[in-house]
């Protein structure tokens, strides 16, 4: 027959099992130190669960700490771009933007920003267009912007596949999007 012996000196617990007379031995030891030292006031046992230890829990119950916001200023005193809150690029030149866009028929909003990040780099020469440029070319071609601007960018990326996004200054066209471009998109006029 075996016994179990549960003892917590506020949290310096011991557990002993084994024969009647090991636990009667572990328990004559710490008797005289149950009576000396009286337990704190507000101590409470711990509940009881099938895993106390943080590793035992399942990924779904581990609480997750909500996305921060980039701050606005980086180390130079230089305002970073925010995908979440565009603003007008005045200093963009769109006036060949709305030939260029009427060629198209866009049926979503990532063939628009697939649209508006082939003029910025096809037309007006820029290497690497960030979302403010590309929220200018929304303006700009009388077309709504999305209004959560930095999700259709992600959406762009991830569902469509037609750009990495990586950053709001980051934006690169795929191969996919080089060829949905080129061959998929419907050209206004064309049946």
């Amino acid at each position: 027959m075996t016994a179990k012996l549960h003892i917590n000196l506020t949290q310096g617990i011991v557990d002993v099992e084994g024969d009647i007379e090991l636990v009667k031995s572990v328990y004559e030891d710490f008797k005289d130190r149950l009576s000396a030292e009286p337990a704190p006031a507000n101590t409470r046992p711990p509940t009881p669960s099938k895993g106390n230890n943080e590793a035992d829990k399942p990924a779904m119950q581990k609480r997750r700490s909500a996305p921060r916001k980039k701050a606005a200023a980086s180390e130079g005193n230089e305002i970073s771009m925010n995908a979440d809150a565009p603003t007008r690029d005045k200093s963009l030149d769109t006036s060949k933007l709305q030939k260029f866009y009427d060629q198209y028929a866009p049926s979503s909003a990532p063939e628009k920003i697939l649209i508006f990040l082939k003029f910025l780099i096809e037309e007006v020469g820029i290497e690497s267009p960030n979302t403010d440029q590309v929220y200018t070319c929304f303006l700009d071609a009388k077309e709504k912007p999305p209004q959560a601007f930095a999700q259709a960018f992600r959406d762009t990326s991830s569902k469509k596949g037609f750009i990495d996004f990586n950053s709001a200054e980051d934006i690169v066209i795929t191969t996919k999007g080089n060829n949905h471009f080129e061959f998929d998109l419907k050209k206004k006029g064309a049946e």
